[in-house]
């Protein structure tokens, strides 16, 4: 487990009071609100990130690369937890 280091987290007042009356309506402290807002809005971003990436590689790659790559997947149905 990483260890954890404190700082400072500059907020308005006005974020700061929305925040505590938040972290009290759903049981959190007001640090534990803070961390998952954080820890889930790193998760956001960094998804944001890969499908840009992915987008970004989609305009590049050609129809005929797609094609050979799909070729080479095997002709099995799919699983039927991924059926609609």
């Amino acid at each position: 487990m990483s260890k954890q280091k404190g700082f400072l987290l500059r907020l308005s007042e006005d974020d700061r009071n929305r925040a505590r009356g938040l972290a009290s309506q759903i049981g959190y402290s007001e640090n534990r609100l803070y961390a998952e807002m954080i820890h889930d809005g790193l998760l956001i971003q960094e998804q944001m990130s890969y499908y840009s990436a992915l987008k970004k590689m989609g305009t590049t790659i050609k129809k005929d690369e797609v094609m050979e790559i799909l070729a080479k997947t095997p002709a099995t149905p799919p699983e039927p937890q991924d059926c609609l």
